[in-house]
């Protein structure tokens, strides 16, 4: 499990550099897709809720790290988007096209819900807030599920490396 944390972790700090620091600088992209979301939806279907949460925190931690926004802002959604993720591990196919641009989907719409309610107890912080009705909204959520499929693609190979049960017992217990 520790191994696949570390692993995780490394790959959302990729994710988190490659979010902020690179595709935030491309002036041609109006919202960047949020890369770390789709990842730690990814790990807590793969690995279900405890690895989902624990993602989710790092997730945010880095994030809030990062971007400059207080500490515990990010963590706050993230942690709860990886546990519910984490509760359909053993029901959702992450290999297929449909399920995860679902997951995804809906994953993006918990976390636009909860930054608009936490915006209210940080009110001396400028976020970006956008509600479920905008272009910002609508950009991100497009971005996000187009790109669900090909991020879970591309993470399923290092599924050795990230899944807490070998690859082998998975897919024996499914």
């Amino acid at each position: 499990m520790t191994k696949s944390i570390l692993v995780s972790t490394f790959i959302l700090l990729c994710a988190v550099i490659l979010e902020s620091s690179i595709l935030s600088n491309i002036t041609f992209i109006y919202i960047v897709p949020d890369l770390v979301l789709i990842c730690s939806i990814y790990f807590s279907l793969l690995n279900g809720k405890i690895v989902g949460e624990t993602t989710g925190f790092i997730s945010g931690i880095l994030l809030d790290f990062i971007t400059g926004i207080p500490f515990g802002f990010n963590c706050i959604f993230r942690t709860i988007i990886g546990y519910v993720g984490g509760i359909f591990a053993k029901n959702v196919i992450i290999s297929g096209f449909i399920l995860p641009m679902l997951c995804v989907g809906i994953g993006t719409i918990a976390k636009t819900l909860m930054v608009n309610l936490l915006g209210l107890l940080f009110p001396n912080v400028h976020i970006y807030i956008a509600g479920i009705i905008s272009y910002d909204f609508l950009f991100e959520f497009i971005e996000n599920v187009l790109l669900a499929p090909f991020v879970f693609k591309f993470l399923s190979f290092f599924r050795k490396s990230l899944a807490v049960r070998s690859v082998k017992d998975s897919i024996d217990n499914d």
